[in-house]
């Protein structure tokens, strides 16, 4: 065998000539011009973003129709607490990042230096109501100067502009804002010290909930003071400031003190403040107005207290309570599932409020049984029961435009409401008749609206107008 055939043979028999290196595949995949190379770049770019973009909507849909809080509804709860909420809860920070940067531009963006602030500020011969303003970039800024200048002015200045200047700290975010506002949680001035207090719940933090719960536990402090504190630890929203509501919950304040307290708890998650809640509802010794208070207060807690409301709305003794819990559902947009069990309550509920109430709950529910909730509103003797039994329909209307209900609402709805809404029944009661209207959108609805917005009464006929030009962007 020559050698030149040797090579030839080896060249074939060798694995490693056999296969080309991946590395050689995947180069020889990618444009070979500069031009190809950077638009290939660029589409990956686009695509990364597209990833993300997707990602995020994602995130929030499934947090939105299926949050991470409410096991009725979560999809996968572990997973969605480690990998959606998250992403929410960053996107909602930079929202309010940005919210909080277009807002200081009008107190940061003076023209005027660091050290030309602090000496206007500091000038007496200007109206302290013209340079208070400063204070709060100031308070930003949080350099030794600025805090100096700052609280000289703060503790010296006339209470309204004391109290103009704590609220200004508490916006900032700066957290050692609340070592300037704590001498002003005992001004000797109301004002003031409700002011400090509204910056101390906008500082937020522990220690701020320590202060604030001790300020609502004093009995000595004024009525206004404690429902100042018991508002702003409802607005922080932590694990301590919900512990210091429900400690001076079980003093049993009045019941003023107590109503801010149940608003404050109604903010918190369900499942921290619930068994609150049920004991102090269920258990009848309180007067019914602060019972409905406590329901109301869970129209803004989270998704997980609606099982809870609903069999209050279901089945409680109490039709006022009843009714609130039907609110408090209403309140409850996420709800989306709630319809056949409305429907159901509205069939064997016994109070005409109470069945006004569920119709308005209807009124967030996609999928309604339409024809069910049409023959109960037909039946209804009470006029605003009726109405509102007429929203709902309107509102069935809407997602089903062909539908037999829709043509029920034509032709037999329209005309009613027609009239509700021209005779002299009440305003609230002749609005709520040109709303079902423009909740149904059918031709006809629209045609009623025209007539409608012909009215002499003012009130109606712009009601029916915007309901034409929200028909007819």
């Amino acid at each position: 065998m020559s050698v030149a055939n040797g090579a030839k043979e080896c060249q074939r028999s060798s694995p490693m000539k056999a296969r080309s290196h991946p590395g050689r595949r995947f180069s020889s995949l990618l444009p070979r011009s500069l031009f190809g190379r950077i638009l290939l770049v660029c589409v990956l770019c686009v695509l990364l973003l597209l990833t993300v973009a997707g990602v995020i909507a994602a995130s929030i849909w499934i947090e939105d129709r299926h949050p991470a809080d409410d096991p009725e509804k979560a999809l996968f709860p572990g997973a969605q607490r480690m990998v959606t909420r998250p992403i929410v809860q960053a996107v909602s920070r930079r929202i309010e990042e940005k919210i909080r940067r277009n807002m200081e531009a009008k107190f940061m963006e003076t023209g005027l230096s660091l050290d030309e602030t602090i000496a206007y500020f500091l000038d007496e011969r200007i109206d302290l109501r013209e340079r208070r303003f400063h204070a709060y970039r100031l308070a930003r800024e949080g350099t030794p100067e600025s805090i100096a200048a700052l609280l000289k002015v703060l503790y010296a200045a006339p209470p309204a502009d004391k109290a103009y200047i704590a609220a200004l700290i508490g916006r900032t975010g700066n957290p050692a804002g609340k070592e300037w506002l704590k001498p002003l949680l005992s001004d000797p001035d109301e004002k003031v010290a409700r002011a400090a207090i509204r910056g101390m719940g906008l500082l937020g933090g522990d220690d701020a909930s320590a202060e604030l719960g001790a300020i609502l536990e004093d009995e000595d402090r004024s009525q206004p003071v404690r429902i100042e504190s018991a508002i702003a630890l409802g607005s922080i929203g932590s694990a301590a400031s919900t512990d210091a509501l429900v400690t001076a919950f079980s003093e049993m304040p009045s019941d003023e003190v107590t109503a801010e307290i149940l608003n404050g708890l109604g903010k918190a998650n369900y499942h921290r403040v619930g068994p609150v809640f049920e004991s102090f509802i269920g258990s009848g010794q309180a007067p019914v107005e602060m019972r409905m208070v406590a329901v109301e207060a869970l129209s803004e807690s989270s998704a997980d207290a609606i099982p809870y409301l609903v069999g209050v709305a279901a089945g409680h003794r109490e039709a006022d309570l009843r009714a609130s819990a039907a609110w408090a559902i209403s309140a409850h947009g996420a709800a989306s599932y709630l319809g056949p069990g409305l429907a159901d309550m509205t069939e064997k509920e016994p109070e005409a409020d109470v069945r006004r109430r569920l119709y308005e709950a209807m009124l967030t529910q996609p999928g309604l049984p339409a024809d069910r909730v049409l023959s109960a509103a037909m039946k209804e003797d009470d006029v605003a029961a009726r109405i509102a039994g007429f929203n709902a329909i309107g509102h069935a209307t809407r997602q089903a435009p062909g539908s037999a209900t829709a043509s029920a609402f034509d032709a037999e709805i329209i005309p009613e409401l027609v009239q509700t809404a021209s005779q002299p029944n009440s305003l609230n009661l002749r609005m709520r008749a040109v709303f079902a209207l423009r909740r149904a959108g059918t031709p006809a609805a629209r045609q009623a609206l025209e007539t409608l917005s012909r009215c002499e009464t003012p009130q109606i006929a712009t009601a029916a107008r915007n309901g034409l030009r929200a028909a007819n962007p």
